[in-house]
């Protein structure tokens, strides 16, 4: 969000002033507008009921509620550093390997020294000082991120590493900004276009996996090789995982295997939390079976790209057997380390 557009927003969290706004969904430039107040939540209340919502010229009175100091939005750098403020380990939790003084909350590591792996955890998502008055979930990469993500990539091929890219916003699952509020930024201050990412990335051939999420959705999309036949480890897979707060509310696992012909299979498993009746989880599971009932009940059968290589499921869950096949280097080196049995 550019702030010059309103240079009360964050100051809205802890004032005692109900905020007022435009209509930011039709228009994101109308946040310059105080025609209505956006409400708040009363705690106080079973269900959260929102309250001071409604046309400004509805009240006698500007609403009030209670400042508070600590209700505020955190920027990127205040977020960051909260994870280094913790008992357990490693103290940052990812963001000991970044530069979090400066808000650059990319890193890579290897989770096993004796397995070439390689995670690049990658931070994809819009600046809060872009200038977009556009709502902020649109794919995005300054010059600095994907700099950065081309010498991890470069980095790993060269080491004989298998490398999996761990971001927020998916790729190639939406269509393309401004259309889409989740599709790749097409704004100039985007460093890269989608079609140029996804080239760079199938001129990789030991990126196996790009992991999601954002759209709070379980599917899966092949990124096929743009030379199946002489070069079919060109390809990778594209996987997004839903939030817990949404059905099927499931987490996923990740098993890689080495197989007997040295293809490399990735096992996702959707897991099912237990819940039992009567708890806050049972009632978190039945509201999210009526959000998606009155949403939009066919959300998960939705394919926006007409893209084959999508098949979403319509319960929801997605379990799969993932199948990569190495470059002929990486073959050579992973039959020198791990000999068929």
């Amino acid at each position: 969000m550019d702030h010059s557009l309103r240079t009360d927003l964050r100051k809205s969290y802890i004032t005692d002033e109900v905020f007022a706004a435009g209509d930011v969904l039709r228009d994101p430039t109308q946040i310059k507008d105080h025609a209505y107040y956006m409400g708040v939540v009363d705690g106080s209340t079973r269900y959260g009921d929102i309250k001071y919502a409604g046309p400004v010229a509805d009240f006698k009175s500007h609403p009030k509620v209670t400042a508070d100091p600590d209700r505020r939005s955190l920027l990127r750098t205040e977020w960051m550093k909260e994870f280094f403020a913790t008992s357990s380990n490693p103290v940052g939790h990812g963001f000991n390997l970044a530069d979090a003084n400066n808000g650059f909350a990319c890193f890579s590591f290897a989770p096993k020294s004796d397995i070439p792996i390689k995670i690049i955890v990658l931070d994809d998502t819009q600046r809060e000082d872009d200038n977009s008055a556009d709502i902020h979930g649109h794919g995005f990469l300054d010059r600095a991120r994907w700099s950065w993500l081309k010498k991890e990539l470069a980095d790993g091929d060269a080491a004989g590493q298998l490398m999996i890219i761990a971001a927020h916003v998916p790729i190639g699952v939406e269509v393309t900004a401004p259309t889409s509020e989740m599709g790749w930024w097409t704004d100039p201050q985007n460093a890269v276009t989608l079609p140029t990412l996804i080239a760079e990335l199938h001129s990789h051939p030991n990126l196996i996996m790009w992991l999601s999420g954002h759209r709070h959705l379980n599917t899966v999309k092949a990124f096929i090789s743009p030379d199946p036949l002489n070069a079919p480890e060109k390809g990778f897979w594209h996987v997004e995982t839903s939030s817990l707060r949404d059905f099927p509310q499931q987490f996923r696992t990740f098993e890689i295997y080495l197989n007997s012909d040295y293809t490399i299979s990735i096992v996702t498993t959707d897991v099912d939390p237990a819940v039992r009746d009567g708890t806050p989880a049972a009632t978190s599971r039945k509201y999210a079976i009526a959000a998606q009932q009155l949403v939009n009940a066919n959300i998960y059968n939705s394919n926006p790209t007409n893209d084959p290589t999508i098949k979403p499921m319509p319960t929801g869950s997605y379990n799969a057997e993932l199948v990569k096949k190495m470059s002929p280097a990486m073959k050579t080196k992973m039959q020198s380390m791990f000999a068929a049995r």
